[in-house]
């Protein structure tokens, strides 16, 4: 098996790094998911007492979760095209250092650029209550894409629950601004009967129409294509369903929720006609009024976890 980093060095610094943990396996897309369409990226198998996961070094995305006894978590596209620069559709993909379209210039590539370049797998390790702990680092010099130097800093930990933090580091001599959003997808057994729970009567931007300012009614369902933004929610929010899964947080303001809908699923390659139907995404995130400002020289911090109940 042939393992293609950016540079030989980050591709032995890896192999050793996976060799002295026994959880951790090397393995590449094309052998994970051989149907799958693209030419190939590395990924990380985490195996333990207590879960399983699969994470691309593309975006340190984590692909797949599920806790031993438990139900498969997140929902990775069987279109999903495993091509180096190529956004990877489903798990959990980490849009950085902008969220959506760029707000400042939309030709930028929609999502940032955090999601399509390798990370480095700094350091792994097994707890003793047999979590797996894994952390990711992200270093960008400035750029016509985002003018300032930064770095950024992914710790997973997978055990009875997946829990993602998030740190950015402005390593500028100036301010800058970012949006971000952990972007989970979230597998379903039923579009037409999950309910996400905790935004009842909360305020929303509706992508759809400009994001334009509306008010919840009820749980959130999916009668139709939805696109939305939720600020300032504190709370916990769960989707209720098989699985039934509860995301809490700390430092993630938004709440995006989305699901394409069939018509737009089926026009969207690495989704499909009919795909829709077994995922929604629910993203805890800092996105629009909501983004972080980050002075030259600071640093902030978020989680997210997410868990079945």
């Amino acid at each position: 098996m042939h393992i293609n980093l950016p540079n030989a060095a980050s591709t032995l610094r890896l192999e050793q790094l996976v060799a002295k943990s026994g959880f951790l396996r090397l393995t590449t897309s094309n052998e994970q998911y051989p149907d799958a369409p693209g030419s190939g990226l590395p990924l990380l198998v985490v195996e333990t007492s207590l879960c399983s996961g699969v994470i691309s070094l593309q975006g340190a995305h984590l692909l797949e979760f599920k806790t031993t006894n438990g139900d498969p978590l997140l929902w990775l596209s069987p279109n999903c095209d495993f091509t180096p620069g190529t956004a990877l559709r489903g798990g959990v993909p980490l849009c950085l250092p902008w969220f959506g379209v760029n707000q400042t210039d939309p030709t930028k590539p929609k999502h940032g650029f955090g999601r399509n370049s390798f990370w480095e797998l700094g350091k792994a390790q097994l707890l003793s209550d047999g979590t797996a702990e894994l952390e990711f680092l992200f270093v960008s010099d400035a750029n016509q894409l985002f003018p300032y130097d930064f770095s950024a800093e992914l710790r997973m930990t997978l055990g009875n629950s997946a829990k993602i933090e998030l740190t950015i580091n402005n390593t500028d001599t100036d301010d800058f601004d970012c949006s971000w959003a952990m972007h989970n997808y979230h597998r379903i057994s039923s579009l037409t009967d999950v309910r996400v729970l905790g935004l009842a009567g909360r305020k929303y931007f509706d992508n759809f129409e400009g994001y334009a300012e509306k008010q919840q009614t009820g749980d959130v369902n999916f009668p139709g294509p939805v696109d939305r933004v939720y600020p300032a929610i504190d709370n916990s929010v769960t989707i209720k369903g098989s699985p039934t899964i509860e995301i809490t947080h700390s430092n993630c303001p938004s709440v995006v929720v989305w699901n394409p809908g069939a018509e737009a699923a089926g026009k969207i390659a690495d989704i499909g006609e009919g795909q829709e139907q077994f995922y929604i995404c629910v993203e805890r995130s800092a996105v629009l009024g909501e983004k972080w400002h980050l002075p030259a020289g600071t640093s902030k911090s978020a989680w997210m976890e997410f868990k079945q109940v």
